[in-house]
């Protein structure tokens, strides 16, 4: 198949001049030449004899009609095809124009589609460059032998959850717990300072009943010196008076006056020991030498000093033992480890 390329302006010139337009011509040429044969027909029968050529002219008249017939039928044709010719160039461009509509809409639409696909195509290499990232993190972690599986790290999580609010609930308990530890030794700190004074108390009544008796036994031996001896009295049935037997049958505090404070530390007991029965009497003697001391004289000021330094000691270690108590409540509690409640 021969290929048909471009010509030059020299080469279309050329091309046309050699159309075939003397085709298309040539009906119009035919009926103006056979138009100027019939004035020039004309014009020489006019100056020939009529009579001689009559039946010459007939004959070439109908000649002459036959051909003009065929010519203007040749241009009538000639005319209908360029009329064809024209409706379907019209045709045709209307045709061209609107596949030029419909070629130019698919370019649009192809550029259109060119543009999403070249979004896409971004969007797919930032997703692609994220996925090949996430690849190589994941591949770290998951070459880690030190990392569990997920069913592990989930239950290890519920269980560090559990421990948590058993910890918290531990918590709650520990500080009612040491709410009531605190009341307890609140109660205990002043039942102590209580028999502290009462212990404090039969101490002054000894000392004095001591130095009563002291006192007794000189004036009776300033009596008996100027004095006989006699029958000593008998005692049975009558009240005996205070002196050494009644001094040494009184009996004696266990708790020791100098002994040391209790602490936190130290235990404690559940419930404060009941007084011997052998207190009750000393009790008494304690409230019956109340409503003596108008008439003795007034203490010692090394007794009152002493017993003064002994309450601020006193008072000194519960306050020490209170600011211990609230160290260890805001103490985080270990675990593992569980408090009971005294009741």
């Amino acid at each position: 198949m021969a290929s048909w390329e471009l010509l030059d302006e020299k080469g279309e010139s050329e091309l046309h001049k050699s159309r075939l337009l003397n085709v298309e011509e040539k009906p119009f040429k035919r009926i103006t030449k056979r138009l100027s044969s019939i004035s020039a027909i004309v014009s020489s029968a006019i100056q020939s004899d009529p009579a001689g050529q009559n039946g010459g002219q007939t004959s070439s008249s109908s000649q002459l009609q036959e051909d003009l017939t065929f010519d203007f039928a040749a241009f009538d044709s000639s005319i209908a095809r360029f009329q064809f010719l024209y409706d379907a160039n019209e045709r045709e461009r209307e045709r061209y124009d609107a596949d030029k509509q419909r070629i130019l809409a698919e370019c649009q639409a192809a550029r259109e589609n060119n543009a999403r696909l070249r979004e896409q195509l971004e969007d797919a290499r930032a997703t692609l460059a994220r996925r090949k990232k996430f690849d190589e993190l994941a591949e770290k972690i998951l070459s880690n032998r030190l990392l569990r599986p997920r069913e592990d790290q989930s239950a290890a999580l519920e269980k560090l959850e559990e421990e948590c609010k058993e910890l918290e609930r531990e918590s709650e308990t520990y500080s009612s717990t040491w709410k009531e530890r605190r009341d307890q030794f609140n109660r205990i700190m002043e039942e102590g300072m209580l028999l502290r004074r009462q212990i404090r108390d039969e101490k002054e009544e000894v000392d004095r009943r001591e130095g009563m008796n002291e006192g007794g036994e000189d004036e009776a031996e300033e009596q008996r010196g100027g004095q006989t001896p006699g029958i000593e009295p008998s005692n049975t049935g009558t009240p005996r008076p205070d002196g050494d037997g009644q001094l040494n049958e009184t009996p004696q505090p266990a708790i020791s006056v100098d002994g040391p404070t209790p602490s936190v530390s130290s235990p404690r007991p559940d419930r404060l020991q009941p007084l011997s029965a052998d207190a009750g009497p000393t009790s008494g003697i304690g409230s019956r030498a109340s409503t003596r001391e108008l008439s003795q004289p007034p203490r010692r000021d090394d007794d009152s000093g002493s017993e003064t330094g002994e309450d601020i000691d006193m008072e000194d270690s519960r306050n020490e033992d209170s600011e211990e108590d609230e160290d260890e409540d805001k103490t985080p509690a270990r675990n593992g480890d569980k408090m009971e409640v005294d009741n």
